[in-house]
């Protein structure tokens, strides 16, 4: 059952050239966690405000739980929406305790506010120190106040902006995991908004991909991985490798040597053999597609990369496991298992 429903949203600042949102068309899912990507001005945050009640449309049509909130200059006030919202930097009041700052956004008399507020801590795991204020806790323990506050109020849908964004490295994972444990476990319906792409794979249950305002691909992560619409929805989720390849009745022949295909014979003119490192393997004996030479091997703990360039200087990166060992950079050889093909002109 769709909870939320876009439709032909648009969206100029003043004095700005481009359109911040450009004809933005969606649904989510009640339940789901959908993640909404994209580099700096691509209209994610935007998008966030305009679902939320903080900025309105030029163009287009918002409806939330059945309920029309946005048409023409028609719009249902923010506090009128039920709307979630945690912010970049969780916006908790330094004045207040934890469970002042959850008991805030409860519209209930005060004992059930309190039973409310509390049970909700518990729920994101703070069953303690309702006392303390935020400065006496740690990012992961401000950002799951900051949650409990916004889901309190049994909200339609839950908006967070960058949440993940002031953790670091080691805290982020377990943060990750925690947060989409706790949405699912409520059956709130939940849009955040991120530019780190782990973060998206790893949470939602879908991703929408923004690109100059326009909506590029929304999916599910594994077919926005290995089945992208076009090369900038390839490229965000991380480097595909690209060959030259001049088809043949029977494969394609490439700088790096010869892969039968029988799917080349479909080409009249030069392709681009396009593959992620992971898709491809290097081998330690002759007879295989293709040969180069190894110029560096880079060590990242849970995998390695070998460039493998050709005769002209041309290279491309192939994923290994960690513990294999290259003792000389020079010769190698290394075969495709997957990839996609795409006219070259």
């Amino acid at each position: 059952m769709q909870i939320l429903t876009l439709k032909e949203i648009n969206k100029k600042y003043d004095q700005a050239k481009d359109f911040a949102v450009n004809k933005v068309s969606f649904s989510v899912n009640e339940g789901e966690i959908l993640a909404l990507v994209g580099e700096s001005g691509s209209g994610k945050t935007t998008l966030l405000r305009l679902i939320a009640g903080l900025e309105h449309p030029d163009q287009g049509t918002i409806a939330l739980g059945g309920q029309v909130i946005v048409e023409g200059k028609k719009s249902v006030p923010a506090h009128e929406r039920k709307v979630g919202m945690v912010f970049q930097d969780y916006a908790l009041f330094p004045h207040l305790t934890i469970l002042e700052n959850v008991l805030y956004g409860i519209s209930k008399p005060k004992k059930e506010a309190e039973v409310i507020a509390k049970e909700t801590l518990k729920l994101v795991g703070l069953t303690e120190d309702h006392g303390k204020y935020p400065h006496q806790l740690s990012g992961g323990q401000q950002q799951r106040v900051a949650l409990a506050r916004a889901i309190a109020p049994n909200p339609r849908i839950l908006l967070m902006d960058e949440p993940f964004s002031n953790l670091d490295a080691l805290l982020k994972d377990q943060v990750r995991e925690e947060i989409r444990q706790i949405i699912k476990m409520t059956g709130i319906t939940a849009i955040f908004v991120t530019h780190d792409t782990k973060d998206a794979l790893s949470t939602a249950d879908r991703i929408a991909i923004l690109h100059k305002g326009y909506l590029q691909q929304i999916d599910v992560p594994k077919n926005l991985y290995e089945n992208p619409v076009n090369p900038y929805v390839a490229n965000f989720f991380g480097k595909r490798n690209e060959l030259i390849a001049n088809p043949s009745e029977d494969g394609f022949y490439t700088s790096f040597g010869y892969i039968a295909d029988p799917e080349a014979k479909k080409y009249k003119s030069k392709v681009r053999l396009m593959f992620r490192p992971e898709h491809a393997e290097v081998v330690q004996r002759e007879g295989q597609q293709l040969t180069g030479n190894i110029v560096k091997v880079a060590y990242f703990g849970s995998h390695q990369l070998v460039k493998i360039s050709d005769e002209q200087g041309y290279s491309v990166s192939i994923r290994t496991n960690p513990g294999r060992v290259f003792d000389n950079l020079g010769n190698a050889f290394f075969y495709l298992w997957k990839y996609d093909i795409e006219e070259a002109f």
